[in-house]
């Protein structure tokens, strides 16, 4: 279909589907399917404490672990390409990068990612390794999507957003659940998972393994991963709780860290402890990584890389009245590197405080106020404010205006980078000349200021209707420099290029027209004025189009379908001369399903799910991987 039809026809679609909604809302609920398709209600993310999802003090988005095992999804990028307002590019068939709002790019290092609060975030590059996550899809419960600012809560990082992967309690398991699927492109999939509890002790055990070939040689393994985790937590008489959890990923995986497909054999490792004491909560982990790939800058040498995160975290939640409730925390952070691509062996420490205020003085209206104080040692000290003014004149109704500042702390390799490697005589013409990359630690931090208005309509569990607009301001942004001849040796540096502005707005509805169908569509617009590259020159996707329609029918049977238009996209490329360039990568649709028959009680479900359904031949990067149909059946088994 040609592609500027099918967004004018999920346009029209996203419209019919507001329109024919609003009488839906006065029926009684249903009591079967309805518990299947009802939305999450609260949310803990974006307040760092749990509250309405109406209330939340910024742009939230939940994905319910019903509809991850309803989408097919194998990986967490493929289910947050149909949220409003992120921006998903697959570079390979295991390696994918995301942000919000314009903001993405190859190793896109502007969004926080947590599981169950911890960070994720790679200090090393900036970002984070989707494919190196120790986390299985079937044992998540949801996922929180903050699409602005987090800074003021959570630090350096949290610049375009907060993802936040809530897992499933033992509780919530109950018992032990299996799953494997296969198909093409040499995937396999696999993940046993055990849940359960013995007085005030409860437990979860989980293993799994991530196989799959590239889409352009599928002779060729681009990602082949084992992983494992376990939970522990005891519930003690005086509203006192104590976990403990640890996990650990191994395996290969592919990506593209400049121009070419690089190998990476990694391991990462992780550990964490909380103590929760009424609205005390305190949070320490570790998380390692370790791993050896090849040579960015062929034909270099391999690349060496090990890196130790250790935070603490405590947080205290006060009740001042009916009205106010008052948060303050603080951090404390020590980071080590050992590479061969940087300087010298590294080590950081960093510390940080913050506050949080809301005052309700009317049941309408919420007042929010609060900031965080960090510190780093090369950067030194950055402010983080935010507020928002809520008001929700009914119930079914609620306004939002809210500022927020964030920031992004230079990485590793922005700071320290050195790497000199030869260029190749038959692409540069010429023999004897060389490329030298080097850090600056005297970057500034990155930093936006973002502006939102939102308006939710959520009259019941059968409709629910967004819009937020947006305006942010950016500032500062590293990458590195034109490049600077000094006799046979080229050089270039990380140094902070510019600024950039960008508005835009997302809408979006999730409706239940009837007991055994959802539909839930959004449109996202976004016009950014690029004043922050080399060449100024690279644009965001101004449109993009997401329809998902969900049908859960009789005699156990499932069906989804789920589709997305992005538009063209401008790049600002690398060469291998240490140039860039400047190309197009053209707008696309992309459809993805699933065919689900449960039997034996619930017990045990067969399944096919496809991804890319019409093998479309798109690339989402220029020098990505063309993505290719794929086709995989497999079953669930719970016991």
């Amino acid at each position: 279909m040609n592609s500027i039809l099918l967004k004018r026809c999920m346009m029209i679609i996203l419209l019919l589907l507001t329109l024919y909604s609003f009488p839906v809302y006065s029926q009684e609920p249903e009591l079967t399917e309805e518990v299947y398709f009802r939305p999450i209600e609260t949310v803990i993310t974006a307040g760092r404490t749990e509250q309405s999802i109406e209330r939340a003090p910024a742009t939230v988005t939940v994905i319910s672990s019903e509809e991850i095992q309803a989408s097919g999804a194998l990986t967490i990028p493929e289910l947050l390409r149909f949220v409003p307002g992120i921006d998903v590019m697959s570079i390979s068939s295991s390696h994918s990068e995301l942000n919000a709002r314009g903001l993405n790019q190859l190793l896109s290092k502007k969004m926080l990612v947590l599981i169950d609060g911890r960070s994720v975030y790679f200090d090393f590059f900036g970002g984070v390794i989707w494919q190196g996550l120790p986390i299985l899809l079937n044992q998540i419960d949801r996922i929180e999507i903050v699409r602005s600012p987090g800074s003021a809560l959570y630090g350096a990082n949290a610049f375009s957003g907060v993802i936040n992967i809530i897992t499933k309690t033992p509780r919530q398991l109950r018992g032990g659940h299996l799953q494997i699927q296969g198909g093409e492109n040499g995937t396999l999939y696999t993940s046993a998972i055990q849940g359960g509890w013995e007085g005030d002790t409860e437990y979860r055990f989980a293993l799994g393994t991530r196989k799959i070939n590239s889409f352009k040689d599928p002779e060729v393994s681009s990602e082949d991963v084992a992983l494992g985790n376990f939970y522990l937590e005891h519930r003690f008489k005086n509203e006192t709780r104590l976990s403990a959890e640890a996990g650990l990923s191994r395996g290969h995986i592919i990506q593209i860290v400049r121009i070419e497909d690089t190998k990476f054999e990694a391991t990462t490792t992780f550990a964490k402890v909380n103590l929760d004491h009424g609205t005390f909560k305190l949070q320490a982990f570790w998380n390692r990584g370790d791993q050896t790939g090849g040579a960015f800058f062929p034909p270099g040498d391999d690349v060496d890389i090990l890196y130790n995160t250790f935070d603490l975290d405590a947080q205290h939640i006060l009740e001042l009245g009916k009205r106010n409730t008052f948060i303050y925390g603080g951090t404390y952070r020590f980071n080590t590197i050992d590479s061969n691509i940087i300087d010298k062996d590294h080590e950081q420490n960093l510390a940080a405080v913050y506050i949080q205020d809301e005052f309700r003085p009317l049941h309408e209206v919420s007042l929010l106020a609060g900031a965080r104080v960090d510190r780093h040692p090369l950067v030194g000290v950055n402010i983080s404010p935010r507020g928002s003014v809520i008001y929700s004149p009914t119930d079914h109704h609620t306004l939002r205006f809210s500022v927020g500042k964030a920031f992004r702390n230079p990485s590793f390799t922005d700071s320290y980078f050195q790497l000199t490697t030869p260029l190749d005589p038959l692409v540069v013409g010429v023999p004897g000349l060389e490329l030298k990359l080097v850090g600056e630690p005297d970057l500034e931090s990155e930093k936006i200021t973002t502006y939102e208005i939102g308006y939710m309509f959520f009259p019941s569990y059968r409709f629910r209707t967004e819009v937020n607009f947006f305006r942010y301001n950016f500032k500062d942004y590293i990458g590195f420099s034109e490049k600077k001849q000094e006799g046979t040796t080229f050089i270039q540096s990380y140094v902070n290029l510019g600024k950039a502005s960008a508005d835009g707005f997302e809408v979006s509805a999730d409706i239940i027209p009837l007991r055994w169908l959802k539909m839930s569509s959004n449109y996202s617009y976004q016009n950014l004025n690029n004043d922050y590259t080399v060449l100024k020159t690279q644009y965001p996707p101004k449109h993009k189009a997401n329809l998902k329609l969900f049908f859960n029918l009789p005699r156990g049977l499932s069906v989804s379908f789920l589709t997305s238009y992005i538009d063209k996209i401008n790049w600002e490329i690398p060469t291998p001369l240490g140039d860039y360039a400047e190309t197009i990568t053209d707008a696309h649709t992309r459809c993805d399903g699933k065919i689900g028959y449960l039997l034996e009680k619930k017990r045990i479900e067969f399944f096919i799910s496809v991804y890319n359904l019409f093998d479309s031949k798109d690339k989402e990067y220029p020098f990505a991987e063309e993505i290719r149909r794929r086709v995989i059946g497999g079953f669930n088994y719970s016991f």
